[in-house]
């Protein structure tokens, strides 16, 4: 076994792998930003009120506007602070109804924050009116 270098794959985020080698006494790790954004609809976008965080990944974390148009907002972004499930709830002034959805985070053993399982889960993408005829389920 070749010990000089090992490699060990992390999980997969926003389309690329995180990873970490150890050779010659130091580690290495190629991370990604674990900043999750949420994309809202230009149709939707000017209505959007704001965004609640829970669950055990994102107890007391406040999404911030990235993005504002007009009086709304088209992206908001935030990090989870732990692993499990974090409940996203946006509110809308006007238009169906507002917006929900669950998102899991995992740590990754060599980078520091928590990413989102499956990585296909972010950007979080908000329906526009034409999408989410009724809003609910």
């Amino acid at each position: 076994m070749n010990l000089g270098t090992i490699l060990l794959s992390l999980p997969v985020v926003h389309g690329l792998t995180m990873g970490c080698s150890s050779s010659g006494g130091g580690t290495e790790c190629s991370c990604e930003d674990p900043t999750v954004r949420i994309e809202v609809p230009a149709d939707r976008a000017p209505s959007a009120l704001g965004v609640t965080l829970s669950g055990r990944a994102c107890p007391d974390v406040t999404a911030q506007c990235t993005q504002a148009v007009g009086s709304g907002c088209a992206e908001y972004t935030f990090q989870a602070t732990g692993e499990g499930v974090c409940d996203v709830d946006i509110t809308f002034g006007a238009g169906p109804a507002d917006f929900d959805a669950q998102v899991s985070f995992v740590s990754a053993t060599c980078c520091p924050g928590f990413y989102v399982s499956p990585p296909s889960a972010s950007p979080i993408e908000v329906p526009s009116l034409g999408d989410d005829a009724g809003g609910g389920e």
